[in-house]
């Protein structure tokens, strides 16, 4: 018997490593523009086509938590923490955040060091914005497509502010913890058409606070409006949003569609601000559809 269990044990030994669980990530950083360090998570099948997840504003990559199952399987999944959010870094000067430039180089700098050419980019609300940026310094060859999240990227005119929807409570952009963790008790709310559940609210509540009020007001300097990058993005793009977000409301979504060579979209009923992650399989299934449709 000892002499069994140590032959087992060589055998083992010499085994060839398998690789992880495509459902487990395993974690990077990343240097970005000006050598800012960036925490990006990959996961899926490593021989799969690239697909890059851009989160929005206050969040981090693990909203994308649920991209799992089938399209793990079949495609490499990479999602970073933008500058500023989550685990990254979190330089303290306002010029690091107020030039799109910068966001551009640090998904080119993620690319370039995980070796992934030509990704389908997925960005979701603010996230929409840098890929955008990444497009707009790189060039719609870039990428095989672009999927927005409830987003319109700033393809259109924002529509104007509603005076019937009560104010955020809490204002993150002062140093005031107060006002800070009521403005991340509203963000963890708001973000689903349907009340998150206890861990979930934490989870984002502590995301949203890891963000700095100074990054949120150096970041209120950056350009948003990429009303000009319109003809030029010819490569495909799928809009998926939901018809119960108010911030991306349908026909927001429908004149930004209008504007571009090649756009299609997906309205999901009953979905607030976040489909991705209030209907995954569905959003999954539309994502590797898409993906399949490209060259």
């Amino acid at each position: 018997m000892p002499k069994l269990i140590a032959t087992l044990l060589l055998l083992a030994c010499l085994a060839p490593a398998h690789a992880q669980s495509p459902n487990s990530p395993k974690s990077h950083i990343v240097a970005g523009t000006n050598n800012v360090p960036l925490v990006v998570q990959e996961w899926g099948n490593p021989q799969g086509t690239p697909i890059l997840f851009i989160h929005g504003f206050s969040f981090g990559a693990n909203a994308f938590k649920r991209q799992i199952g089938d399209i793990a399987r079949t495609h490499r999944l990479i999602a970073l923490d933008l500058r500023g959010h989550g685990l990254s870094a979190k330089p303290w000067t306002a010029d690091a955040y107020n030039d799109r430039a910068i966001w551009a180089g640090d998904i080119a700098a993620v690319l370039a060091a995980l070796k992934a050419e030509r990704p389908l980019i997925v960005g979701w609300s603010f996230g929409g914005h840098v890929a955008l940026n990444y497009l707009r310094q790189c060039g719609a060859g870039c990428a095989r497509g672009l999927v927005l999240a409830g987003s319109v990227a700033g393809l259109v005119p924002p529509p104007p502010p509603a005076t019937t929807s009560p104010p955020p409570r809490g204002n993150a952009r002062v140093d005031n913890y107060h006002d800070l963790f009521d403005a991340a008790g509203w963000l963890a709310e708001v973000m689903t058409a349907t009340p998150p559940s206890p861990l979930e609210a934490d989870q984002k509540r502590m995301t949203v606070t890891m963000m700095s009020p100074m990054i949120r007001r150096a970041m209120a300097g950056l350009q948003l409006d990429n009303q000009d990058l319109a003809p030029r993005l010819t490569l495909p793009v799928l809009f998926i949003h939901g018809g119960a977000d108010a911030s991306v409301p349908p026909p927001l979504v429908a004149a930004a569609a209008a504007r571009l060579p090649h756009a299609r979209s997906i309205a999901y009923p009953d979905v607030g601000h976040s489909p991705f992650a209030e209907r995954p399989e569905r959003f999954n299934v539309d994502v590797m559809a898409f993906a399949r449709s490209l060259k």
